[in-house]
């Protein structure tokens, strides 16, 4: 059956934030509206919108957002809300957990879990 609540729409065309090229962040980044990753980040990045990684984004951190697009690397893991995008140009090495899922991707090392729109996050691996 499916959910009559509605649901949050996500815009990655509406950028708020842009690491340009030739930047590199280190630390936890958060933010209400859409970030663009051209450049490279280190650490986490909380999104209430969406997260861009783009062709020449370097990422080692862990991604949360609305949705997640990749087309650059990034070793980490992603949570989306409500999608993941991987790009035929995008590398993942890390473990991905959202409702839907798109890869054409050059490489993806990791495992994916595909949870209920709200439940998407990542469990503890148990012991």
């Amino acid at each position: 059956m499916l959910d009559a609540r509605k649901t949050k729409t996500y815009n990655e065309a509406k950028i708020v934030s842009i690491i340009g090229p030739g930047t590199h962040v280190q630390g936890e980044i958060t933010s209400k509206g859409t970030i663009r990753i051209e450049g490279e980040v280190s650490g986490r990045v909380q999104c209430e919108d969406s997260i861009v990684v783009q062709e020449t984004g370097k990422v080692k951190a862990e991604l949360v957002a609305g949705q997640v697009i990749v087309s650059g690397e990034v070793q980490g893991n992603i949570i989306a809300h409500e999608r993941i995008e991987i790009t035929a140009s995008g590398k993942v090495i890390g473990d991905l957990c959202a409702p839907r899922v798109s890869f054409t991707g050059e490489l993806f090392e990791g495992k994916c879990t595909m949870k209920a729109p709200g439940q998407a996050a990542l469990q503890p691996a148990k012991a």
